[in-house]
């Protein structure tokens, strides 16, 4: 018998689960990243669960950290739907649900069935994975580490970066924090920052490139490609080391910059929210 089992303990998960997910460490890059970051936090709030298939197989795995939705595993859709009806039966409260298609549309089906409430599509992605990586030449300028003297205009970049790609925006202390730690970059040319670009700690050998943004007045140039190639090249230096990141499935300047440097497409992630 299929069996599901739920801790507040991200430590305990990533016992049970995280052979599973490592299996596939880009596809579960987001998961990955916020379990082993929580490691040491015990919040009742968090749910963590995974489910085992009858030969003792995990065959699947989903996490809550509120005020987020629900972010899922691959699976395949029996185990995914047994989840969708254990999150109901605890009465979790789901915004939405994210992951790769398939799961979260097999999940948002069955989650609707349940509650009545209406499953939207809020966000399409495009999941690219790179482990080599072509620079773009002719681009003035170079990379170097984010400092605090770069805080005022990162803040304003980052504001601008939520409200362009529709995201939460985050604490200020998320900021601080990729500052502190080394990950975030900026590209600089003619002795200013023109674009910008961080990245995720490592979680399965994987990280995940994020908070790509240039500001209107300085696009054009190749900036972004050029942050993002030596961000990415920095990155995979570090032995046995992937790089991932995700970007709107609409915007085909995005997807052309990341293909152009070396990204391969992974897949489709998606975004739901219930009404």
């Amino acid at each position: 018998m299929t069996d599901l089992r739920w801790t507040d303990q991200a430590a305990e998960f990533l016992t049970y689960a995280g052979d599973y997910l490592r299996e596939w460490p880009a596809e579960h890059s987001v998961i990955l990243t916020n379990a082993e970051r929580r490691v040491d936090v015990r919040d009742a709030d968090n749910l963590w669960g995974w489910v085992v298939s009858p030969d003792g197989t995990v065959v699947a795995a989903a996490i809550h950290t509120p005020p987020f939705g629900a972010y899922l595993s691959l699976a395949p859709d029996e185990p995914i739907r047994l989840l969708a009806a254990a999150f109901h039966k605890r009465g979790r409260q789901l915004p939405g649900v994210g992951g790769f298609r398939r799961p979260v549309e097999t999940f948002a089906a069955e989650w609707s069935r349940r509650t009545g409430v209406e499953a939207e599509t809020t966000m399409r992605q495009w999941a690219y994975t790179a482990d080599s990586v072509t620079p773009p030449t002719g681009v003035p300028g170079r990379l170097r580490p984010a400092g605090t003297g770069d805080r005022a205009v990162l803040a304003e970049w980052v504001a601008a970066f939520h409200v362009d790609t529709g995201l939460p925006v985050e604490p200020a202390a998320d900021l601080d924090d990729r500052i502190a730690d080394g990950r975030l970059f900026v590209w600089i040319d003619d002795d200013r920052p023109v674009s910008m670009a961080g990245v995720t700690a490592p979680a399965g050998g994987v990280t995940r490139v994020q908070y790509v943004y240039t500001p209107v007045e300085c696009r054009g140039h190749g900036y972004a490609s050029a942050c993002v190639a030596a961000v990415t090249a920095r990155e995979l230096a570090e032995p046995g080391r992937t790089c991932m990141l995700y970007t709107d499935l609409t915007n085909p300047t995005s997807n052309g910059i990341y293909q152009a440097i070396g990204y391969r497409l992974l897949g489709e992630a998606v975004q739901v929210g219930f009404e």
